[in-house]
Formats: structure tokens, sequence, C-alpha cells
């Protein structure tokens, strides 16, 4: 099946502080077919990223988090590669941190709580981004 090749050629970095929400992603996009980076905060995703082998498809990242805001690791990673696509994930949909640095930028937001299927269909609606454009 085509979509099942394209899925295992993409690769995709979560981060997240929270243990649970990686474990969740962990599974929910594995089962889906992706590859799956995890760092629990934003200087292991950029450190993650810099070391890894292959190219990073898309970076799903909490908006706040304790050492860097996802704002802040997005801009790091899309310097280093312009075609990165982005989701941002944020149980905080409402701060003026994730409408300033997320929704007013034009980037796409999952928010928490978030289902298996709305996960999936997100990130979906992302990659497809890229393919159109």
């Amino acid at each position: 099946m085509s979509t099942a090749r394209s899925q295992s050629a993409t690769t995709i970095l979560a981060v997240d502080d929270d243990r649970a929400i990686l474990d969740l992603l962990e599974s929910a996009l594995e089962n889906a077919g992706y590859s799956v980076l995890l760092a629990d905060g934003g200087r292991n995703a950029i450190r993650i990223f810099e070391e890894c082998a292959t190219p990073v498809t898309l970076l799903l990242t909490d908006v706040i988090m304790p050492d860097l805001t996802g704002p802040v690791v997005a801009a790091h990673l899309l310097e280093r590669q312009p075609d990165l696509r982005v989701l941002f994930m944020s149980g905080f949909h409402d701060a003026e941190m994730v409408q300033r640095f997320v929704t007013n930028k034009g980037f796409n937001l999952l928010p928490k709580p978030f289902t298996v299927e709305s996960l999936l269909r997100s990130v979906q609606d992302v990659l497809s981004l890229r393919a159109g454009g």
C-alpha cells in the first residue's frame, strides 16, 4: 500500500515534557506506520534532531515546556531545515503565548486532550500541506 510506504518514510520528532503523552504519541504514531523519535524537552529535541541520520519530516511539539518552548525549538529546527513541517500541541490553547507564536503565525494546533483519531488526522493534515505546497 502506498500510504504505508510513505508513512514508514516519514520520521516524526515528538516533543513533550510529560512522559505519559510521549508514550501515547509513540504508540499511536508507530501503530499508524510512522517512524518516531521522542524527546522529553526542547534541548533534547534539538540534540536528537542534530544527531539524526535520517531527515525529520514533522516536528510534533508541546508549546509550553520548562526548558525551551515549542516555538523556540521549531524556530531553531526550521533554520536548519526550512521544509520541516510543524504541528504544535497545547492544553492552553487560549494562552497568549499559543495565540502569538502558533495560531497567529499560521501553524496548526492540536488541542490537548486529544484522541488518537484527532492526533492522526492532524498529523496527516500537516503532512499533506507539504505535498500540496
